[in-house]
């Protein structure tokens, strides 16, 4: 990782080291606490041991400050791309397509650590993972709004029937005699 960048928050410092594990770089402003680490160095550590992990966060301590706003790549001044962790209100990490650094507000490389995610990140940044989350999401909307509509125990006992109806081998039979007047 690059030490002589300089952090695109208000106070332009330049960032300083810091250690996410053993032989894993990143560089953090003294000012906003924001991280950039490369995904070449990610790459790098991940290859030289599979077994390795980052260094080991309290669950109960983390508290991340996700900021909404499009970040400029520290490296090349582009715009960077925010990607979910989880589905929901969560918080997004920003990576820069071209340079493949990625940026961690306070907090959020710790969460990502918290959540067993670190060794992860190639999945994490992935379009499939993008994918599922917005699939999740989408899916727990029209639940919300299907729960408010017909209420919470008709929406229970169709769970009931449909985990039931996975369970029998001749599932599209029983579904084609429910349909049937």
């Amino acid at each position: 990782m690059n030490p002589n960048l300089k952090c695109s928050c208000a106070a332009h410092t330049a960032m300083q080291p810091v250690a996410l594990a053993e032989a894993l770089l990143a560089v953090q402003c003294a000012d906003c606490e924001g991280m950039v680490m490369a995904m070449d160095d990610w790459r790098a550590w991940k290859a030289g041991d599979t077994a390795r992990l980052p260094h080991a966060v309290d669950d109960e301590l983390i508290e991340v400050f996700d900021t909404t706003a499009v970040r400029h790549c520290p490296a090349c001044d582009r715009l960077m791309q925010r990607l979910r962790v989880s589905a929901g209100p969560d918080f997004r990490i920003d990576r820069c397509v071209a340079c493949q650094n990625l940026w961690f507000d306070p907090g959020e490389w710790r969460a990502i650590v918290s959540r067993g995610l670190a060794g992860r990140l190639d999945e994490l940044l992935s379009d499939g993972w993008q994918r599922r989350l917005q699939t999740e999401e989408v899916r727990e909307v029209r639940l919300a709004a299907l729960r408010r509509r017909y209420g919470n125990e008709c929406i229970d006992e169709l769970d009931r029937i449909r985990a039931w109806l996975d369970t029998q081998p001749h599932r599209d039979e029983l579904l084609a005699l429910l349909r049937a007047d």
